[in-house]
């Protein structure tokens, strides 16, 4: 048994991580883009990790890739399951999905030049051996108890506990792939705010970024498919955060959430066997337990952080979630649509005042008027009514024509470009039904 408990010490570090993430007002400005990509050969096979006589494997991928980005990473069996380079991170989610981070950029074109210089690398490569990328918010193809795991023992554990609990962790897994976009804070009430903006605008960039056209594999007509997938995973860690929009929300109350959860594991020995197992399960007891024996460090801190998905997450920046998959063009006009939104004085309150959030609430980072239970509806209108949803009171439509609006205004002129193709794609959803009670 551990001499002390270090929880309330656990507790003030992890608030110390998410201060050490504020950034100076002249600081601000960087773009974290995350792209998640399916691999599949040409007849619609997914690419696994291992190769087969038939198609090539995305270890091979990562082995081409390595010349570009340099320093890899391995599991303890010498897997070589990451890489790292000037232009970003590549990365494996749990069936292979090939993730570019693109790592972090302030101007747009920034972004472009590095996707792009990923794009050309892999997909010459892939199309030489009869596959190529396909982007998606879930696979175009397969049904995803067809595809099969990474060698990575965090996928094997958390694959265990969402079959313990009996969610569609598997879907979610092997099946998914996303845009995400992160920005900075210059302090705790800018995190705040930025993140409530985000949670409540989910369903909307959603709905933008909706590239679901198959799910499981069959057709697909359900609006935001993988946003309500992602939030039936589980209840404990994802959708909207717990308590985000009323009175005093901040780093102390989103530390509460995150050490009041499983971790489903750590990785690190017990205080009192440092030469024990390195990863533990940790299925029912809170954080706060599974790490009450020593003081967490940064990578505690960023493992327990990684084992919540809401529509927005809070590390030393604000991950904003809900998008799917999108090709380039998309992926670059949602990086413009999130800086011109989340970098933007005039952006961010217009948003806040159509929500009801008036300037003193503003001003004194109080409870908002809307509720996770509105967001949650919010989705449900989308769901059952596609492009002819009411979402906090006002058409789906004029929603996306007021965010590309604002974006445009805010954004430099030499980028205002960008966003004309993601305005196109999020107006054309022939695969929605204008009411799910016709379909």
């Amino acid at each position: 048994m551990a001499s002390e408990d270090y929880t309330e010490k656990n507790r003030k570090r992890l608030i110390a991580f998410f201060e050490s993430g504020a950034k100076r007002a002249s600081d601000l400005g960087n773009l974290g883009v995350e792209v998640e990509h399916f691999v599949v050969a040409n007849d619609g096979t997914p690419i696994s990790y291992e190769p087969t006589d038939a198609n090539v494997g995305i270890r091979d991928v990562l082995d081409h890739l390595s010349a570009w980005y340099p320093h890899k990473t391995f599991n303890s069996r010498h897997d070589l399951l990451g890489l790292l380079g000037e232009d970003g991170s590549i990365t494996l989610e749990p069936a292979a999905q090939l993730e570019l981070s693109a790592a972090p950029f302030r101007r747009i074109d920034e972004v472009e030049g590095a996707y792009e210089r990923f794009r050309n690398r892999v997909d010459s490569f892939l199309e030489a051996r009869g596959a190529r990328i396909r982007t998606g918010g879930y696979h175009p193809t397969r049904r995803a108890q067809e595809m099969t795991l990474i060698p990575k023992e965090r996928y094997a554990y958390m694959d265990s506990y969402f079959a313990r609990i009996g969610t569609h962790g598997d879907r979610m897994m092997r099946a998914s792939a996303s845009t995400q976009v992160s920005v900075d804070y210059v302090n705790e009430a800018d995190a705040v705010r930025k993140m409530r903006v985000a949670a409540a605008l989910a369903p909307i960039l959603a709905a933008i970024c909706d590239n679901t056209r198959t799910y499981e594999g069959k057709d697909n007509n359900m609006p935001i498919r993988r946003l309500t997938l992602w939030r039936e995973v589980d209840g404990l860690r994802c959708g909207t955060i717990p308590h985000i929009f009323e009175e005093g929300f901040g780093f102390g109350a989103y530390a509460d959430w995150l050490l009041g959860v499983p971790p489903i594991f750590v990785t690190r020995p017990a205080s009192d066997d440092p030469h024990g197992a390195r990863i533990r399960p940790f299925f029912v007891q809170p954080a706060a337990e599974a790490y009450a024996d020593a003081p967490m460090d940064d990578a505690d801190v960023e493992h327990l952080i990684s084992m919540f998905w809401p529509d927005v997450r809070l590390k030393r920046f604000v991950e904003i979630r809900p998008a799917d998959c999108v090709p380039q063009e998309q992926v670059l006009g949602y990086t413009a649509l999130i800086k011109g939104i989340f970098y933007s004085e005039e952006s961010l309150s217009a948003v806040e005042e159509e929500l009801g959030v008036d300037a003193q609430t503003r001003a004194t980072h109080g409870a908002w008027g809307i509720t996770n239970e509105d967001v949650t509806n919010a989705i449900a209108q989308i769901q059952e009514r596609g492009l002819s949803a009411e979402v906090y009171g006002k058409h789906i439509l004029s929603w996306e024509r007021q965010l590309f609006s604002l974006a445009y205004r805010a954004l430099p002129p030499n980028e205002r470009d960008y966003l004309a193709p993601l305005e196109s794609f999020a107006a054309d959803k022939p695969w929605w039904k204008s009411e799910r009670g016709n379909s």
